[in-house]
């Protein structure tokens, strides 16, 4: 199941750069040029702050996949719905992109960030609630940081559609600014010292 993620991930993070499409110019010049690339300045910020969300997703379903050892056909379907969510992503993204002034579409994508959460903490919660697919040498603080951890995307999701509704730039300083943030203040831990991972 792993492997199939691992491959779901990776088209989904691939197919981000096709809205960075090489711009059409009518007048083959450096500063006509130059000044069509910089227009793409919200295809690459999208294509940036898409990718490492979802590589963020990546990188977490992967630690889960690492505390089990065996799975159930609950949770073989609940990774292929999440799955699916992150496949959706570029969509999304490409709305975001085109449109990023506008608070359908920054509620549109900050919406689907959202869904992402959801799915990714019942896909956890799932996971490690099941003692019986635990790894014997799972470490309880793993499973608990990584159940707390699961709260990250929601957080960051509900902030930045709530920040987006008042103004749109907002939305993405909270991805881009806020979501280390958020981040640190979930996964600290609670005696005050910060964890390694």
């Amino acid at each position: 199941m792993t492997f199939f993620s691992d491959a779901v991930f990776a088209i989904a993070m691939t197919l981000l750069v096709i809205e960075v499409r090489v711009p059409e110019i009518h007048v083959h010049s450096d500063a006509v040029l130059g000044q069509a690339l910089l227009d793409l300045l919200p295809k690459y910020i999208g294509f940036v702050v898409s990718f490492m969300v979802v590589g963020r997703f990546w990188v977490g379903h992967h630690a889960v996949m690492g505390l089990l050892k065996g799975l159930d056909r609950r949770l073989v379907w609940i990774n292929l719905l999440f799955l699916m969510a992150i496949a959706f992503m570029p969509f999304p993204t490409a709305v975001f992109s085109d449109y990023n002034g506008l608070r359908v579409a920054v509620g549109f994508y900050a919406g689907w960030l959202i869904v992402l959460g959801v799915m990714n903490r019942w896909l956890i919660v799932s996971a490690l609630g099941n003692p019986a697919m635990l790894r014997d040498d799972a470490d309880p603080a793993d499973v608990k940081l990584m159940r707390r951890s699961s709260l990250i995307p929601l957080i960051i999701g509900t902030l930045a559609f709530a920040l987006g509704m008042i103004q749109p730039i907002f939305a993405l300083a909270m991805l881009v600014v806020g979501s280390p943030i958020v981040s640190w203040l979930v996964r600290r831990d609670r005696r005050g010292a910060s964890p390694s991972a």
